[in-house]
């Protein structure tokens, strides 16, 4: 029989509703066991819902003795304050992306996370999907030449300013919920760390959030990469790899139903004729493959010393080219990821 990780859930959000509770209840490795919310009777409604049972409050939750680990879909903002709550309760993490709104408290969270031996996980959910493996595995085999350039674009049209993500005391701004993703893919297909960035965001005047972005990656060994994102805008969700010999590209890159089967395209030419032919990729439930992981990491936790400390690097890395983006657009200037201490 495989051993479960006994799950809880930390706020009623509608990630969780759509995707994560089903994609948990679908895994031979975990055991939805709870879940959490300010307003119990909220909890309590999603408990009857799903099956689960209902905690009066967070702190309860993460207190449970029957809980391994937690699954925290709160706004960026409450993440560092929960993660290091539940760290002391002595319960692994898996966290939605941002991991926090700030270099400094991500930091801060992985340090104590790894100073107590918890495991902590930043949720981006495309980052396991098929068709990612796919196209490194072509460019692994010489289909496109030597990557030079990435470009990814995420962003969709968001009309209610009531939303959390238009909070800045809640870590809201389009960098932190939709431009981290480009980072995150362009960072994964370059397979290396930017060396700068230069970025310019625009900040909405009601909200003091930044309202949409861009950015330029530059990488080691003559590669960059160009990305986007916004909060107001026609919904781009996608990004393209272009090499010496083709261009693949992915047209639904980073949120993408379980059921489709994934658009990949690959194009070449010989300096006149154009030619497009599909990339041959599964269609994948992304939150599944993402959460078994996690479970079988935990479940062995002793063996996997190497990869739960990539987990670590992996969180500061990318907090520290979102911190570097920030500071960019502040002051104006092309920073140098090193300047992030």
């Amino acid at each position: 029989m495989v051993n479960k990780v006994r799950i809880g859930i930390l706020g009623c959000a509608n990630i969780a509703a759509k995707y994560a509770i089903k994609a948990f209840q679908s895994i031979d490795n975990a055991e939805m066991v709870a879940i959490a919310s300010r307003n119990p009777e909220k909890a309590e409604e999603w408990a009857s819902r799903f099956g689960l049972r209902a905690e009066t409050s967070y702190e309860s939750l993460i207190n449970n003795p029957e809980i391994d680990a937690v699954y925290v879909p709160l706004p960026i903002g409450l993440h560092k304050e929960w993660i290091m709550k539940a760290a002391v309760a002595g319960k692994h993490i898996l966290c939605e992306k941002s991991l926090s709104g700030s270099f400094v408290s991500a930091k801060e969270a992985v340090d104590f996370c790894r100073l107590n031996k918890i495991i902590l996980r930043e949720n981006f959910m495309c980052d396991l999907h098929p068709q990612h493996q796919k196209i490194l595995s072509l460019i692994g085999e010489g289909g496109i030449g030597k990557p030079f350039f990435f470009q990814g674009c995420f962003g969709s049209p968001f009309l209610d300013k009531s939303n959390f993500r238009f909070k800045k005391e809640f870590g809201g701004g389009s960098l932190n919920d939709m431009g981290a993703y480009t980072v995150f893919m362009a960072r994964k297909m370059l397979e290396s760390e930017p060396i700068s960035v230069d970025c310019n965001m625009m900040l909405d005047e009601e909200s003091g959030v930044d309202l949409k972005g861009a950015a330029i990656l530059e990488f080691p060994d003559n590669m960059s990469a160009s990305v986007a994102f916004s909060f107001d805008s026609v919904y781009q969700n996608n990004y393209s790899l272009w090499g010496s010999r083709g261009l693949a590209r992915a047209e639904r890159a980073y949120s993408i139903p379980p059921e489709m089967k994934p658009p990949l395209k690959l194009i070449t030419n010989d300096g006149q004729k154009e030619s497009i032919s599909d990339i041959d990729a599964s269609a994948a439930n992304q939150f599944e493959l993402i959460f078994r992981d996690f479970c079988d990491t935990a479940l062995n936790k002793e063996s996997k010393a190497d990869e739960i400390g990539a987990m670590y690097d992996k969180i500061i890395a990318q907090a520290r080219v979102l911190e570097a983006m920030r500071l960019s657009s502040k002051e104006k200037r092309r920073v140098k990821i090193e300047e992030i201490k």
